[in-house]
């Protein structure tokens, strides 16, 4: 069943943002009358095609991992339709001006895209969880910081923070980066804000970067909530229920499932007493962990996972975030500039070398992305589609000829010499962007792979 999600969720997925790329191409060609005789979305055997009464063929293709839109003038016309086109207006027959338009419109369909799915998501209202911290690593950054066990980190080098997932944003861009860190804090049993800095060198540039809050220290605080239970676990055989609240263990107070999950891990094959809030009781359960061996140490379970379920989370950890109209039109706008930025500032750290270019893509990663993010929820799968359409937007941005910014490239040239580039100048430039396109492709699907293994 996860397989057959993953799978329809990356069609759904790749088929919207490459067919809003594509049909702002084609809207901006039809507005300008240059005639469009093919609208693809997709590539290979055509599943289904018809034509169009403005002549244009509508097709879609068996591989969902592309598209295009042919208009007259980009490419040969076979003799026996020439004569039915020579009244219509042609790509080459539109002024510099209108063919930049036609080809900014893909990348800037797509950007418009992700502040319409922010847009919506903040109008529709989302709850988070809160920047707290639930658990700081010891002789990290983040215990250099100050920071302790659930204290609300506020700002990051004077960002503000509402959400957990922020700091993992903010922190992103200072990846490779030498210098200081300034972190603007809550105390647990306080009201004021505190400062703090730490300083970086080089940070994270030959380290894991996936996770740059844990990287700095910082767990987030998921509560002691049971979600789910392992058949005939310790824990389902002795009566425990998804939903219980875990108060104690051994009559030490549980305070977060990191928690939790340390102090069972240290205790394989032992007999626990666990008392968990249920409703407005309290019960207490015995049982024996069981033990299982990870990289021959034995390690304490007893079956149990933690709750995702927000509504049974306490609220004082929670933010709700719920916009009016033109503030959900703001944030549309905000979210999609700050994660554009975020990408831009990557990309540079990549080709600088300050960020591994093992952070880079291809379809099997996306697809896992989109299989997770589809399971996660409605939410989250719209993030993930608006993320991806930032960065297709993007990436056709690059000067490269075979894309959108290699085109606009050659508009420019042609604008400002007065007359089209030499035939053999494009040619020999396609060729160059076809082996650039094609290097980047297998290079992601080869991180794929070696994420798989």
């Amino acid at each position: 069943m996860d397989v057959i999600i993953t799978i329809i969720s990356f069609i759904a997925l790749i088929s919207l943002i490459v067919g809003v790329h594509e049909l702002g191409h084609f809207s901006v060609a039809r507005y300008f009358d240059i005639h469009v005789l093919k609208f693809k979305i997709g590539f290979g055997k055509e599943l289904y095609s018809f034509q169009g009464k403005n002549e244009c063929k509508y097709s879609l293709g068996i591989l969902p991992l592309g598209g295009y839109v042919q208009m007259l003038g980009e490419n040969v016309i076979p003799e026996d339709q020439e004569s039915s086109k020579l009244n219509k207006k042609s790509y080459l027959d539109a002024t510099l001006n209108e063919r930049a338009a036609v080809t900014v419109a893909g990348p800037a369909a797509n950007f418009l895209l992700a502040i319409v799915i922010y847009f919506f998501i903040s109008l529709i209202g989302t709850t988070h969880l809160g920047p707290f911290a639930g658990q700081v690593t010891k002789d990290s950054l983040a215990e250099k910081a100050n920071i302790e066990f659930k204290d609300k980190l506020v700002s990051i080098d004077g960002n503000r923070l509402d959400t957990f997932n922020e700091i993992n944003i903010i922190l992103s861009n200072r990846i490779g980066d030498t210098g200081s860190i300034r972190i603007g804090l809550i105390k647990d049993d306080s009201n004021f804000i505190s400062y703090s800095s730490v300083n970086i060198k080089n940070w994270l540039s030959t380290s894991d970067q996936n996770n740059p809050a844990r990287s700095f220290g910082i767990e987030p605080l998921v509560p002691p909530i049971i979600g789910g239970l392992l058949e005939n676990g310790p824990a389902s055989k002795s009566g425990l229920l998804p939903g219980d609240i875990i108060q104690s263990v051994n009559n030490k107070p549980i305070k977060s499932w990191l928690e939790l999950s340390e102090l069972l891990r240290n205790a394989p094959n032992e007999l626990i007493s666990i008392s968990v809030l249920r409703g407005e009781d309290i019960f207490l359960f015995s049982l024996i962990t069981d033990s299982v061996e990870e990289n021959g140490i034995n390690k304490g379970k007893i079956g149990i996972f933690a709750s995702n379920d927000l509504t049974q989370w306490p609220e004082e950890i929670l933010i709700h975030k719920k916009e009016n109209l033109f503030n959900a039109i703001l944030y549309g706008i905000e979210e999609t500039y700050k994660f554009t930025n975020l990408i831009l500032t990557s990309i540079g750290k990549m080709i600088t070398g300050s960020v591994s270019a093992e952070n880079i893509g291809g379809p099997i990663q996306i697809s896992v992305l989109a299989g997770s993010a589809a399971k996660a929820g409605l939410i989250s799968f719209l993030s993930m589609i608006a993320i991806l359409s930032i960065n297709l937007g993007l990436i056709n941005l690059f000067p490269i000829p075979i894309l959108d910014g290699g085109q606009l490239l050659m508009i420019a040239i042609e604008k400002i010499k007065g007359s089209p580039v030499s035939e053999n100048f494009l040619e020999h430039s396609i060729r160059i962007g076809i082996l650039l396109v094609a290097s980047l492709m297998i290079f992601a699907f080869v991180n794929d792979i070696v994420r798989l293994t």
